[in-house]
């Protein structure tokens, strides 16, 4: 999404599946192509509301995000930036900086 749209990440991080215009493909401050569109309701799972991105965990009690970072349907907390460039540097080597170079 952040390769197709050339949203900042910290936006694409910010979306919420409520807010997701599936068919015109866009949300707000983001537009994606067929790519994106393919893998999203895999992603989305079935989910009508929360955040978009996931964290792996659940948070800890005494970590409890902010009600809008987390989704009141798994009960996992919004993918944080440094938790996405973890997991991305993982799995490619590279920055998440990298996907906003064409």
């Amino acid at each position: 999404m952040v390769r197709e749209s050339g949203a900042p990440i910290g936006a694409v991080l910010a979306l919420d599946v409520e807010d997701l215009d599936l068919d015109g493909r866009r949300g707000p401050g983001v537009a994606w192509r067929e790519g994106t569109a393919a893998l999203l309701p895999e992603l989305i799972g079935g989910r009508a509301r929360g955040p978009l991105f996931l964290s792996d965990r659940r948070p800890a009690p005494a970590r409890r995000p902010s009600p809008a970072d987390l989704c009141p349907e798994t009960g996992r907390r919004r993918l944080s930036y440094e938790r996405a460039a973890y997991l991305f540097k993982q799995a490619t080597g590279r920055t998440l900086r990298t996907l906003r170079t064409p």
